[in-house]
């Protein structure tokens, strides 16, 4: 098992060192600065397109969102003392809101 682990090593060797030889040593993948410099000429590109989604303007609400602290604080307030499953409910949907910034409905 040793002497078939060493041949195919040596094969792959071969193999890239064939393949280093037939290629002049060189990559064929795209390097970091041939990508930077056409990449602005791609993103023209797609800019100018006459179909180019046009994006609608965001506009501010009246009244800032409450904070999700506040939502839940407001949410375990309704909750009756004795009721736990109120109590986890709140905290539960407190957890989502801080890590999706809405409070679930």
């Amino acid at each position: 098992m040793r002497k078939i682990m060493i041949f195919v090593s040596v094969l792959l060797a071969l193999f890239q060192m064939y393949s280093m030889v037939a290629t002049g040593g060189r990559d064929k993948a795209p390097t970091a600065a041939s990508v930077v410099a056409v990449a602005p000429r791609a993103v023209l590109a797609a800019a100018s397109a006459p179909n180019a989604p046009q994006m609608a303007p965001i506009v501010a609400s009246a009244s800032p969102p409450q904070s999700c602290y506040r939502q839940y604080q407001t949410k375990f307030q309704q909750c009756r003392a004795a009721d736990e499953a109120c109590h986890l409910n709140a905290a539960d949907q407190w957890d989502l809101c801080e890590a999706t910034g809405l409070w679930p409905k």
